[in-house]
């Protein structure tokens, strides 16, 4: 096998560090504003590879559909308690996140 062959694409990468994490660990990133809540049904390590690489027309779509939105204090009370769980990917310097159920799309 080829060292061209071993490498990870971009996507693949991403999906291997995406991970259940609980809300209590995510807050402080919802403190500093970096925490980037992704619509359940969207796919998380897609988006996650849109936002890495920068492509804001994209991202800009996905705003206006509302797929994409930070963390709103409204939804964090609504949707988190300290032991909900939730997907979640790190794109520096934010992380994308997304609630964690059997309809999640993650590769």
């Amino acid at each position: 096998m080829s060292d061209q062959d071993e490498e990870l694409t971009l996507e693949q990468k991403l999906n291997l560090e995406t991970a259940k994490i609980k809300w209590k660990e995510l807050e402080l990133f919802f403190a500093k504003g970096s925490l980037i809540r992704v619509e359940i049904g969207s796919d998380l390590v897609s988006v996650a590879k849109l936002v890495a690489e920068n492509q804001h027309q994209e991202i800009e779509i996905l705003i206006a559909n509302k797929q994409i939105e930070f963390v709103t204090p409204s939804w964090a009370k609504k949707h988190c308690k300290s032991d909900t769980e939730l997907w979640a990917v790190v794109v520096a310097p934010y992380v994308l996140c997304q609630p964690a159920n059997d309809e999640i799309k993650v590769h």
